[in-house]
């Protein structure tokens, strides 16, 4: 087996993660390569990827925004993220990982930054009007400069280009209002993914918006996202609208804390 950076054309060797796991973020992999092969490593066996990890940088923190291990190779997790860590300089890192990774973090010195849940919608009918009118005022005329303004509030950095280029797809699904704004995009043909979503505080009727929006222009297909489980204004709107929770995961941080206002956070 061999553990290293990731390799160029590498798309030909995830057949077995792009199996294992339906919600295998491809495009967000390609993406991250793209602009960070530095923080992109795999595990190799022969000519398969049996586990894959990248990272994005940010001014404050890197934050870890894939990460994939095979079953029958649960030992890689640490390992690649070890990996990963040596090739740092001591920076400030973000991950979410299901609850049964988080005891290996921990021993990494991870700590618990918030509890996540997963939300599904599997394409159930939901009653709501959506008008001409309604589409007007959640359309993205002002979508870039409403998410830089919010997501500086929310994360405490920089994160322009990221908002602008690199989380941005050629399927992506922009929607704001003067509150808020929600970004969403098709990981494959079966699954719509909810990244980022971010509103104001005590924006509810606003983000009640967005998420009808979202489901008007999406609904057709299955739909997730991942929410501060302890924010129930948030989860309670996503269940309002038949998402399930789906998953228990964890936000963990490595060295200083980060300043996330959970409150604002609707989609990760």
């Amino acid at each position: 087996m061999f553990l290293g950076y990731l390799k160029n054309g590498f798309e030909q060797s995830l057949e077995d993660l792009i199996n294992f796991n339906p919600l295998f973020d491809l495009e967000l992999l390609r993406k991250t390569y793209s602009v960070f092969p530095e923080y992109c490593f795999a595990a190799y066996e022969d000519s398969k990827i049996v586990g894959v990890i990248s990272a994005y940088s940010f001014n404050k923190h890197l934050y870890i925004n894939v990460f994939e291990v095979l079953d029958d190779y649960e030992n890689l997790f640490t390992r690649l993220i070890s990996l990963l860590i040596r090739n740092l300089s001591n920076e400030n890192i973000l991950v979410l990982v299901e609850n049964s990774h988080s005891y290996d973090l921990e021993k990494l010195g991870f700590q618990n930054y918030s509890d996540v849940v997963r939300l599904l919608h599997s394409g159930e009918a939901v009653a709501f009007n959506f008008s001409n009118s309604t589409a007007k005022q959640v359309n993205a005329e002002h979508y870039d400069e409403v998410a830089r303004r919010i997501d500086k509030k929310v994360f405490d950095d920089e994160r322009d280009n990221y908002l602008k280029q690199d989380c941005v797809f050629s399927n992506s699904l922009k929607l704001s209002t003067d509150f808020g704004f929600l970004h969403s995009y098709v990981v494959n043909k079966r699954y719509i993914k909810v990244s980022p979503w971010l509103m104001e505080n005590e924006a509810f009727l606003d983000a009640e918006k967005l998420l009808r929006g979202l489901l008007y222009y999406r609904g057709l297909k299955k739909i997730f996202a991942y929410a501060p489980k302890n924010e129930k204004e948030i989860v309670d709107l996503y269940e309002s609208y038949k998402f399930k929770i789906d998953g228990d995961f964890k936000l963990m941080y490595l060295n200083d804390k980060p300043n996330i206002k959970l409150e604002n956070l609707y989609g990760i």
